[in-house]
């Protein structure tokens, strides 16, 4: 009785004091090594960090698959770094396979993000992608990458990627921007004041 008497009250004072349990709190939100959260976890609303893990850790496992049923069907992506400028869902889904297919070891690394998992809104996430080319790169795809690079050797790029969510929940729009990672790249340069604060 005593437990349900200190739930009851604990219930009643948030009541009182305008507090609410958040409806996201209990979000099961998809891991993977391959995509590290853990500089943006903390971000309260946890259904966009659900939408944003499937998303990206659909690309960092190779499930095209899976990337394309979080895809709607009016989805549009450009991707600066590679050039794809409005690329409709049938030509991203190739393009992004093909050129996958050239790295191993993909990550991603989440610096911080903003937005909303609302239908009709948008997020915008800071992530370095890193990589380990599988192949020595094609000279269609070598322009893209550091100079030299070959089979084995491990790179990245730092990348602002813009989602925008339809009305059910599915993305319709992607804006990837970036460029290669530098001699010395050190990703806690990003951190936030608070971070740094921690």
């Amino acid at each position: 009785m005593l437990p349900n008497f200190i739930a009851g009250l604990g219930l009643g004072l948030s009541l009182i004091h305008g507090v609410t349990a958040s409806p996201t709190s209990h979000v099961n939100i998809p891991r993977d090594p391959s995509f590290d959260i853990s500089r943006i976890e903390h971000h309260e609303d946890k259904e966009l960090l659900a939408a944003i893990s499937k998303y990206f850790i659909s690309f960092t496992t190779g499930d095209y698959d899976g990337m394309s049923a979080l895809q709607a069907e009016d989805f549009h992506i450009t991707d600066i770094p590679l050039e794809i400028v409005r690329a409709n869902k049938q030509q991203w889904n190739k393009a992004n396979s093909g050129f996958s297919s050239l790295m191993t070891n993909v990550t991603v690394e989440a610096i911080s993000i903003a937005g909303s998992s609302e239908p009709g809104s948008f997020a915008a996430m800071e992530n370095v992608v890193r990589f380990t080319l599988a192949v020595d790169p094609p000279p269609d795809a070598a322009k893209n990458l550091p100079p030299g690079i070959k089979k084995g050797d491990r790179s990245g790029m730092i990348m602002l990627s813009t989602i925008w969510w339809n009305e059910d929940g599915l993305v319709y729009r992607d804006l990837e921007y970036g460029r290669l990672i530098w001699d010395h790249f050190d990703i806690d340069a990003f951190k936030t004041s608070e971070e740094a604060e921690l």
